[in-house]
């Protein structure tokens, strides 16, 4: 499509020639021939230029359609999304990365490929006409010897483009990093933001207007700091750009036209040389016109580049683990063997490193244990482990494979859609095939019968509901879930003592004779609902008699 274009061009530059000559030669039989062959050139150009475009955002589609399933599928891939945080090369922002940086550096990179496949088969295409066009220079270099240089307008543009490019690069090359920055303060900025929004409450309730507004400006300085930097180096190039763009359109007038006034080429071949040096030096001059595109394209290459480093840095950090789980038919139990936590380097530099080690413990079947200690020492990491989310450390744990497990954070997430969706989380197939009376039933065992008629309802449930009542949905959530194994990590922080028990007593009574009950927390409350306890003191974790 691109080499018709540019095929149809080279004939239009024939057309112009022939009608300036017919213009010059005052032919009007000429003149009125070729004005009906316009519309149809001009058509046919039209056409082909429209379905390339065409062509070009179908590419583009596709390939957006196959770089983000790509990237998302690392991201979600072995909690990669979770693991990239404790990464020493953490990428911020890769959700700014994966939706608008996929998007531009796609569109980018179509242009630029594009647009060199264009300057390319120009300049094949034309600099054949302004060579045979230019004729014969002849430089007498002294009074016996002379010098003729063919195709001397050619090699002008040569020189013109060359000349264009170094200057370019001299003034711009500092925009390449000026865009990758503008690019990471822009997104910070933006998160700063989100994040002030997803803790509205807090904030307020801290009167915390003042330190937000401040960290906020900080980075909106750095921000416009930045775009600064971007514009004074903008501006010099574009200095450049516009002039030399406008010396080089008028040169090769300036240069033929002693050939043109002593009769030597006509009208129309000035036309032609002049529309010819135009496309050549254009075509050389690819680097230069397109300078400010091919620095952001860079930018945005570098960060996904980055991005997918810190992904496959995950995955070989979660390959390369000395922690090996093993999910059997034949295991019915959850066994643990020699199991040491560690923290990652990344923030290994400030705390001990070993959270506890040499951990050996076997949680049997319809067992209901409560694992306690000081915060920081490696309790909801135990949990993380078991969970397949922690790689750092070693030991060897073997699971029953058959059998369904829960891991329950603190804080749950509510996915944004009706109510509903958010009780059955994560599985959609228990969405459709749970009837209301059951869901009524169990909102009300857990204190939120409130919520018994807002079922279908669409709300940021994060927001509407408080944090005790968010905690109570974590029992809902389980109880409709039903798994065999039940880890829960401080589920009840946000809950005062009589509806903590009431909300063991309902799990228990539901499940207790049906699934295996882990918990972590602090309260003393807590042990009227557990036969064992274990402790983690000193980097050990012990069993306590209860």
């Amino acid at each position: 499509m691109e080499l018709i274009s540019i095929g149809l061009g080279v004939l239009l530059s024939y057309w112009l020639n022939a009608f300036f000559n017919a213009l010059q030669q005052l032919d009007q039989s000429t003149f009125i021939r070729l004005l009906f062959y316009f519309p149809i050139i001009i058509l046919t150009i039209g056409a082909v230029r429209v379905y390339k475009s065409y062509m070009a955002q179908l590419l583009e589609l596709q390939w957006r359609r196959w770089l983000t399933n790509h990237f998302l599928s690392n991201y979600l891939a072995e909690h990669a999304y979770y693991g990239a945080l404790f990464q020493t090369n953490r990428d911020d922002n890769p959700d700014q990365k994966i939706s608008a940086d996929i998007r531009s550096y796609i569109a980018h990179t179509c242009n630029l490929t594009i647009g060199a496949l264009h300057a390319i088969v120009t300049f094949i295409s034309y600099v054949l006409i302004l060579w045979s066009l230019s004729g014969v220079v002849t430089i007498h270099v002294t009074q016996y010897f002379s010098y003729n240089i063919r195709g001397s307008l050619m090699w002008v543009a040569i020189i013109c483009a060359g000349f264009g490019t170094l200057i370019t690069d001299r003034i711009g090359r500092n925009l390449i990093t000026l865009n990758y920055e503008q690019e990471r303060h822009e997104a910070n900025f933006r998160y700063g933001l989100a994040r002030l929004r997803d803790h509205v409450e807090s904030v307020a309730m801290y009167r915390g207007e003042f330190h937000e507004y401040a960290s906020l400006t900080t980075m909106f300085s750095a921000l416009m700091s930045n775009f600064r930097e971007i514009m004074r180096c903008s501006l010099h190039l574009n200095w450049f750009l516009e002039l030399f763009t406008y010396i080089s359109d008028i040169f090769p007038y300036l240069v033929a036209s002693t050939h043109y006034f002593s009769k030597q080429i006509t009208l129309g071949d000035l036309t032609q040389i002049g529309s010819s040096f135009v496309r050549v030096k254009s075509s050389l001059s690819f680097v230069v016109t397109s300078y400010t595109t091919i620095a952001q394209w860079r930018a945005e290459t570098k960060r996904l580049i980055n991005l997918d480093n810190t992904l496959k840095d995950w995955h070989a950090a979660k390959q390369n683990s000395k922690i090996k789980i093993f999910r059997t038919f034949k295991e019915r139990n959850i066994r643990i063997e020699g199991l040491t936590s560690q923290l990652p380097w990344k923030i290994a530099a400030d705390y001990p490193q070993i959270l506890f080690e040499n951990f050996n413990y076997v949680f049997e079947p319809y067992q209901s244990v409560l694992i306690t200690g000081q915060s920081g020492c490696g309790k909801s990491t135990l949990l993380r482990i078991l969970a397949g989310i922690w790689p750092y450390g070693r030991g060897t744990i073997t699971m029953p494979a058959q059998d369904a497990i829960e891991f329950v954070p603190q804080k749950i997430y509510c996915p944004l859609g009706p109510l509903r969706h958010c009780l059955t989380y994560p599985t959609t197939t228990l969405c459709s095939s749970t009837d209301n009376a059951n869901i009524e039933r169990l909102l009300s065992l857990c204190q939120l019968e409130s919520l018994a008629n807002r079922l279908d309802d669409i709300d940021d449930w994060s927001l509407v509901l408080s944090s005790g009542e968010q905690q109570k949905m974590i029992f809902v959530r389980v109880l409709l879930h039903q798994p065999k194994w039940i880890f829960l990590d401080e589920v009840t922080s946000s809950l005062d003592e009589p509806s903590e028990t009431h909300l063991y007593s309902t799990l228990f009574r539901e499940l207790g004779s049906y699934s295996t009950i882990i918990s972590v927390g602090h309260r003393k409350n807590l042990r009227q609902f557990h036969r064992i306890q274990l402790q983690c003191v000193d980097g050990q974790i012990t069993r306590v008699d209860t």
